[in-house]
């Protein structure tokens, strides 16, 4: 353990505001939060503190990953791992009882510890934390009694400010795809009006009397079995409203919310639009809600009024609360999603498209046949929701690596041929190329297409060599050598020479503006094949990253028009002139992040499949080693050819030795030793590594794309089956997950 290089109070108070306990804390609280923890460093492997130890601290995970686990009869028995974020040590701070489990380092781990003192000063100050704490312990105490080890049971609300946002819609797609997906048992909870809006979309008679199974906040096992129905897609569904007439139609929540949970690993509760005790309780018993939207302006100022006095009444916060925009047709003014974020001053979380149907409704026949249409947008959609929920969203990080990178292209003709899933990507450099075109629809057999384009060598050179910037400096220089050679040797002579100097002074100075090309020819070759689609557009989420070398910060563009951002990701130092994106200069991603791992796991993904196509320092070595045993192999026969042979030869090895490395081999070779040390680092983190190198391959080698590409196709079969068992193509058993 070591105590970490401290932040700055307001970038400390930034930290915390994104976890969850300390979420509804205000500036003042959150200061004083920050004056009292302290950053600390536990490297890979190191206990922060074991079973049956007494509580010292209140721990919270700022980045890197913890497991909580014992050791029962010699045996490690994991019980969970820890994210960023989650908080741990309060029972044992709060009961005054040793620790239970042991927590140890899976990586290396930042941890925000608050000592025992500090943290009962901040609860006597900070009334909202006791609220706070109660919701966390609650969570943990619906896992009470269940086998070691089992997943705690998820509430979801679903809600809305008004209606015809397609909120009942999404909550049965979300239901079918929780249970295609995650193979757990789901339910909706109907908490509505007695009429019922999903039991009259079932098309079934309503239960108006379902409060008379709870009796002084208890619930009767064999009452809400019988309530209970089953759909045929999968899930089961539960009308939970009582007549008004009844009265006090939440004392219903909180007990049957708490069955529920004893029993379903994912329970979808349908708000009514009215704010009223019964959507108050059930939105205070939610581990989420996600509030939903569509573009029009009337119903996108409701949803701003309506997150603020949700956040009066029930506390929800950020981290608890996630905004779905649903981009079905709506009468009135209708706003840009830019727009809808500006008004509600945050970002969209997730966005729906719009199903179209020949009568404008859809049925519930219609809606599964959607979801069954698996690459439909609707269906994408709902998916990548369902898989974010179940904590199974797959990332892949794609690296840099110039020519190297093709071999991205033949690690996604295995995952689309194999049907590996694939949430969201990123990637630096020719991985933000790759995975920007395939994130954008292009299939991996058309990016093979647009690889052998490249197999003539001229055919990528010419994307140098006509694309050479001319420093202002050099033309001044080059017009006043050639005007004086004019007057000395005539006007021919002095428009050579001064042409000559112009471009010596152009190469020598193109790296001092930024670099010597413009990327204007790249440019161009760019929006011809992305066809100006827009990160908004893509199949699924994309993330292209760029370094920024004047702040020393990685930039990630995830909005606007896909090309540009591209353009600034592979923009390679001291070769292709920079570019200025939002105020910020953007090089090359590889030189700050050369494999997003990192990147990715921001966006959301709880799985990480990274491909670094750096070949390792020993395949190097090996590699370097056998060329030195073919040279001494040529040196032989070259001495055993007759003299003038022999000197012709030398002569042709000392001219290529006078011109090489140029200038260009030694930039690129020398940024791919430092990314190479980065990548390593970074692959760390990431759960599968693909790393379908060829050693000894030059870095414009895009002449020779099948070589690339086949290594990649080689490398991910041979890691075929573990890539299928990790994302969840196959379960535990070899079974596929698509057939149960």
């Amino acid at each position: 353990m070591t105590i970490a290089d401290q932040p700055r109070p307001q970038d400390k108070i930034v930290l915390l505001r994104r976890i969850v306990l300390f979420a509804s804390c205000t500036e003042e609280q959150l200061q004083l939060v920050a004056e009292r923890t302290r950053l600390v460093e536990y490297k890979k492997g190191e206990v922060l503190y074991r079973e049956g130890e007494v509580a010292t601290a209140l721990y919270v995970v700022a980045s890197g990953r913890l497991e909580v686990f014992s050791v029962i009869d010699g045996a490690k028995h994991l019980y969970t791992v820890l994210h960023n974020g989650d908080t741990f040590g309060e029972v044992s701070l709060l009961t005054g009882e040793p620790h239970s489990a042991t927590v140890q380092a899976l990586n290396d781990t930042l941890v925000f510890q608050l000592e025992k003192a500090d943290f009962e000063d901040l609860i006597n100050r900070i009334p909202s934390l006791v609220l706070s704490l109660s919701r966390l312990l609650s969570r943990r105490l619906r896992t009470k009694g269940h086998a070691v080890g089992a997943t705690e049971a998820t509430i979801v609300a679903v809600y809305s400010a008004t209606r015809g946002v397609g909120r009942t819609l999404l909550t049965v797609a979300l239901a079918t795809s929780l249970r295609r997906e995650t193979r757990q048992p789901v339910i909706i909870v109907d908490v509505a009006t007695p009429e019922g809006q999903i039991n009259r979309f079932f098309g079934r008679e309503s239960h108006p009397r379902v409060s008379s199974i709870v009796h002084q906040g208890l619930v009767s096992d064999e009452d809400i079995a019988h309530e209970i129905q089953r759909h045929p897609a999968g899930f089961d569904f539960l009308y939970a409203a009582a007549p008004a007439t009844d009265g006090g139609r939440e004392t219903v929540i909180a007990p049957l919310a708490s069955e529920l949970a004893q029993r379903y690993r994912y329970i979808l509760m349908d708000l009514p639009v009215e704010v009223d005790a019964t959507v108050l309780k059930a939105l205070t018993q939610a581990d989420l809600i996600y509030l939903m939207s569509d573009c029009a302006r009337e119903s996108v100022i409701r949803t701003k009024a309506l997150m603020r006095q949700l956040h009066d009444a029930v506390g929800s916060h950020a981290q608890q609360m996630q905004v779905m925009l649903n981009l079905v047709e709506c009468g009135g003014e209708r706003l840009s999603q830019a727009q809808v974020a500006e008004t509600l001053e945050r970002p969209i979380d997730f966005t729906l498209p719009h199903i179209e149907t020949p009568s404008g409704h859809v049925s519930l026949d219609e809606l599964l046949r959607v979801i069954d249409q698996r690459e439909s947008p609707y269906a994408r959609a709902v998916r990548f929701i369902a898989r974010d929920l179940g904590g199974m969203l797959v990332g892949l990080a794609l690296g840099s690596g110039a020519a190297l990178g093709l071999a991205h292209i033949g690690v996604l003709k295995v995952i689309e041929r194999e049907r590996v899933p694939i949430d969201l990507i990123a990637g630096s450099s020719i991985g933000a190329l790759v995975g920007g075109l395939w994130a954008s629809g292009v299939p991996a057999q058309d990016l093979e297409r647009m690889a052998l384009r490249f197999k003539n060598p001229w055919d990528i050179r010419q994307l140098f060599v006509f694309d050479f910037g001319v420093p202002v400096v050099s033309l001044v220089i080059g017009l006043l050598a050639g005007g004086l050679m004019s007057m000395m040797t005539g006007l021919w002579a002095g428009l050579f020479f001064g042409f000559i100097v112009c471009v010596v002074f152009a190469l020598l100075t193109g790296p001092l503006v930024g670099g010597p090309i413009q990327g204007t020819q790249l440019m161009a070759t760019l929006e011809r094949d992305f066809g100006g689609k827009t990160f908004e557009q893509t199949r699924i989420p994309l993330r292209v990253v760029a370094a920024n070398p004047m702040a020393r910060e990685e930039v990630i563009f995830a909005s606007g028009p896909i090309a540009p951002a591209v353009r600034a990701s592979v923009s390679i130092p001291g070769i292709f002139k920079p570019v200025t994106s939002h105020g910020k200069l953007c090089v090359d991603g590889g030189v700050i992040n050369p494999v997003p791992v990192s990147v990715v796991k921001q966006a959301g993904a709880r799985h990480v499949i990274a491909v670094n196509v750096f070949p390792t320092t020993p395949e190097l070595r090996t590699h370097l080693e056998r060329l030195q045993r073919e040279r001494a192999e040529r040196e032989a026969q070259i001495n055993s050819r007759p003299l003038p042979v022999r000197i012709a030869l030398r002569l042709r090895q000392e001219l290529i030795h006078s011109v090489s490395p140029l200038v260009f081999d030694v930039i690129m070779r020398a940024m791919q030793s430092m990314e190479y040390q980065i990548a390593e680092v970074a692959c760390r983190e990431a759960d599968l590594v693909l790393r379908p190198t060829i050693p000894g391959s030059h870095w414009l080698e895009f002449y020779y794309p099948e070589k690339f590409i086949q290594r990649g196709e080689e490398e991910a079969l041979r890691l075929l089956p573990v890539l299928k068992q990790m994302t969840g193509v196959l379960d535990l058993s070899g079974h596929s997950a698509e057939s149960a």
